[in-house]
């Protein structure tokens, strides 16, 4: 790897920490359920770039992909 691009990924993690440091954080009852596609959009920092990340990737969104994958089925019923 080049220098430019490691520093440039070292300011991308630096960026995502702060944004993850003032994110909100979910309330206790939704972290103590299973969590939904509506809880990743609604906390989507903490979720997706933050301490939720690991819950979120071992969750299905009904269509058989991870609540932090990329779902067709998500994005189809989203258009609706």
């Amino acid at each position: 790897m080049n220098e430019a691009f490691k520093a440039g990924m070292k300011a991308l993690r630096e960026h995502m920490a702060r944004e993850v440091e003032k994110a909100p954080v979910p309330p206790d009852d939704v972290l103590a359920r299973t969590i939904t596609r509506r809880d990743v959009r609604q906390y989507d920092v903490y979720f997706i770039w933050g301490p939720g990340r690991d819950i979120a990737s071992r969750n299905d969104c009904g269509h058989g992909y991870y609540l932090t994958d990329s779902c067709p089925g998500c994005d189809a019923d989203d258009d609706n």
